[in-house]
């Protein structure tokens, strides 16, 4: 064998051999609901439980040893950010293993709509894991989550109205981060027992703890744990006594035995033996009251008290602010008691029949409306409501 030919051979044989050897995906493409929100034309934001892909593609021949993550259509820039920490976490779990020569491209079953923020991270490397194990995820679980290059899973916005989204959609499984244990608990003060009896709600805290909820093939004791809140699930919803019997209650302990995160086992306990939260976090009630006074400030704003009548919707908001007030965390009684007096002052004058305010009403009515603003800028300027705040 001349020399020429035999360094043809090698260069050949070591070609061959990338190309046959290379890690390949073991699934070409996996699929999860991720828990997302929508912005609605009024502000307001909805939630939705989104149906994502993921697809391993064949990277350029001059690639053949790469590995990456990436989006497939349009995303803001904190979505892309998540995504790097999620390829970092891949790199980390699997090394040498990754598909080589393969990128790992993410979409939404809408492509249309512009996406943006952390929440899908989880999602995204629960797909990827799934494409470089080849274990399948559970169809009917959905996630929510922002996550670190490390696997810790953090806690992200809109939680309510996700998880709302979900049960629409029959996610029958939902893992949320652990540091939004209070928006699941504002639910259950808001909502009453039912909403939570109707979900089987997962906190995460890290990777780890997703994948072991959400793949198909789940272990033993944490499938039997899951069916086994769906017979509690059943059970209640069938007979609503029944949450207090003690086999039900037996039976929820040793669910929390099994998956000690499950949120929804835990809130059930506690509602059955009458120790359920009573009181809103303070980010839920900040939302609630600023929900709750919604139209009372667009009236506040347009000045159109004339046209607000007796029966007037705005009168419901009031009403819900007023069972609010109990519920809400004691540092925003002063800022919900603000709203409360102008609404007081605003029916007075309406069930008058006056077309005027007198100076009097009028001071105290801007007075009024000038002390639900000092009591906001009281809240938002604190630096201990402010620290609460973010870690919420």
């Amino acid at each position: 064998m001349n020399l020429v030919f035999k360094t043809f051979f090698i260069l050949l044989t070591c070609c061959l051999s990338s190309h046959v050897f290379a890690q390949q995906p073991k699934l070409l493409q996996s699929q999860v609901k991720g828990l997302l929100v929508i912005e609605l034309p009024n502000h307001n934001f909805a939630g939705s439980a989104t149906q994502m892909n993921a697809t391993a593609v064949p990277m350029d021949v001059n690639d053949r040893n790469s590995f990456g993550i990436r989006f497939n259509q349009r995303v803001g820039e904190m979505m892309r950010s998540a995504t790097e920490e999620v390829e970092k976490l891949m790199r980390v779990r699997h090394g040498k293993d990754l598909p080589s020569g393969h990128r790992i491209e993410f979409g939404f079953a809408d492509k249309h709509t512009m996406k943006d923020g952390p929440s899908a991270a989880v999602a995204c490397a629960m797909m990827s894991e799934a494409i470089i194990t080849g274990e399948q995820i559970q169809p009917s679980f959905a996630v929510t989550g922002d996550i670190t290059a490390t696997g810790e899973v953090r806690p992200v916005g809109g939680i309510i109205a996700k998880i709302r989204g979900a049960a629409k959609r029959d996610c029958k499984v939902m893992a949320i981060p652990i540091g939004n244990k209070s928006d699941i608990q504002d639910i259950y003060v808001i909502e009453g027992i039912n909403s939570i009896v109707a979900t089987q709600i997962i906190l995460i805290e890290n990777f780890d703890q997703a994948w072991e909820v959400g793949r198909a093939e789940r272990s033993v004791k944490i499938q039997k744990a899951i069916d086994d809140y769906a017979m509690v699930q059943a059970a209640i919803t069938r007979t609503p006594a029944s949450i207090s019997h003690p086999q039900v209650r037996e039976k929820l302990k040793s669910i929390m035995e099994a998956i000690p995160n499950h949120e929804s086992a835990r809130l059930i306990s506690l509602h059955a033996s009458g120790k359920g939260p009573n009181k809103l976090s303070l980010a839920g009630s900040l939302q609630a009251i600023q929900e709750a006074a919604e139209e009372l400030n667009d009236t506040i704003k347009s000045g159109n008290y004339l046209e607000r009548g007796v029966n007037s919707p705005l009168w419901e908001n009031v009403s819900v602010l007023k069972g609010l007030r109990d519920n809400v965390d004691p540092r925003t009684k002063d800022y919900i008691d603000a709203f409360l007096k102008s609404a007081t002052l605003l029916k007075d004058f309406i069930a008058s029949g006056k077309k005027q305010w007198t100076t009097e009403q009028l001071r105290e009515f801007n007075s009024q409306i000038a002390r639900i603003e000092s009591e906001e800028s009281k809240l938002l300027n604190n630096v201990e409501v402010q620290e609460e705040l973010i870690d919420q």
